[in-house]
């Protein structure tokens, strides 16, 4: 046979007299503060401009370059034209732009463009 063990748990008591007893309170020690400050960390600077600089020189100029049928087209300038073209035919500044689909064709010599989702009837289309 196994035995069990029981346990009984005892509530605390307190007293009137403990429960209106302050608590005890320490002593806070201030020291002077000093008004001098505190240096500056340049090193840390200069690396962290070092490191952006490094950033930057790892990346690389990209040119795209279509060509088909003889011709050549830069894929900047088609960009730039079709940002142009846009801005004369809405009368809208550059940075209302939000978002620029191009279609090139090379094989009619053409670029079909979407500018904000907003598509017009028989398409916006720039002659390369």
């Amino acid at each position: 046979m196994s035995v069990r063990k029981t346990s009984t748990k005892t509530a605390k008591t307190t007293t009137a007299a403990e429960m209106t007893t302050p608590a005890k309170t320490e002593e806070i020690k201030t020291e002077p503060v000093s008004t001098k400050k505190a240096p500056v960390k340049r090193a840390a600077a200069k690396k962290a401009a070092a490191s952006t600089a490094a950033v930057k020189k790892a990346e690389a100029k990209e040119t795209v370059y279509i060509q088909f049928a003889g011709a050549e087209y830069n894929l900047d300038e088609i960009r730039a034209n079709v940002k142009k073209a846009w801005m004369d035919e809405t009368g809208k500044k550059e940075s209302d732009i939000k978002d620029v689909q191009i279609y090139v064709k090379p094989e009619e010599h053409a670029a079909y463009y979407v500018v904000n989702q907003e598509v017009a009837e028989g398409g916006r289309k720039i002659n390369l």
